[in-house]
């Protein structure tokens, strides 16, 4: 039998916390005419305290990161300097940690999981090793992809695992966690894959299988999953709004 690959993506799902974001905004919003402004609002977003009047596109970003992108495009900040500003910020992260923490219990759900434990994320490598050891999961996952490029190649992520673990016909045995839609879950709901959807801003952006507004919350249907994968997708059918 195939052993269960579980793909976890790491900022708003393993890793959490305002620090990433944080350091992204005030490298973007130094690049600004009104460096404030910005800071400010990424902070109003990340409290989920956005004014009544904001941009429709504001208030429905993903997560920080998209947030920041917005107004720093609004802004007259380029694509390149938004790429660079990405690529510092996680540097700098990787050497003052702030706020970052794991979900509580998640090392003890990995460490007991019977799966092969992916971290997936489109984070650079420069700097990754610290901060997996700052969160302690580096020794509770089997591998870690960085510059994933998401969602472009997430597909072919998912086939390259599911083959290398001889499940290639049976991609229920993959479940993809994460907290973007488009980025972790559509690749697996395509594929036929399990999708558990952290659903931090309750965004509903598409199906899943699972959905909460946190990992914890999904603890015990990642378990249940792991000891039987075909058992578990028959009984989680895949809905466009489920709750756990």
């Amino acid at each position: 039998m195939p052993r269960p690959v579980l793909v976890l993506d790491l900022d708003g799902t393993v890793c959490l916390g305002d620090t990433p974001a944080l350091l992204y905004a005030t490298r973007v919003a130094a690049l600004t005419d009104a460096p404030e402004v910005l800071l400010e609002t990424t902070e109003a977003f990340l409290g989920q305290r956005l004014p009544e009047n904001a941009s429709k596109t504001l208030t429905g970003a993903q997560d920080g990161y998209e947030a920041v992108k917005i107004l720093g495009l609004a802004a007259g900040v380029s694509e390149e300097e938004l790429s660079a500003a990405y690529v510092w910020s996680r540097t700098a992260m990787s050497e003052q940690p702030g706020d970052i923490r794991t979900p509580e219990g998640l090392v003890d759900l990995l460490a007991g999981v019977d799966a092969h434990r992916v971290i997936m994320t489109n984070s650079p490598a420069k700097g990754l090793d610290a901060i997996l050891e700052h969160l302690g999961v580096r020794d509770v996952v089997d591998e870690v992809h960085t510059d994933a490029l998401k969602p472009t190649r997430m597909s072919r992520h998912l086939d390259e695992l599911l083959d290398a673990v001889g499940a290639a016909d049976r991609p229920e045995w993959l479940m993809s966690v994460g907290d973007i839609w488009r980025n972790d879950l559509a690749p697996a709901v395509e594929r036929g894959c399990v999708a558990a959807y952290v659903d931090v801003f309750d965004r509903r952006q598409g199906p899943a299988h699972v959905r909460a507004g946190s990992l914890v919350d999904l603890y015990s249907a990642v378990l249940d999953w792991s000891n039987d994968p075909s058992a578990f997708i028959a009984a989680h059918p895949l809905k466009e709004s489920v709750q756990c």
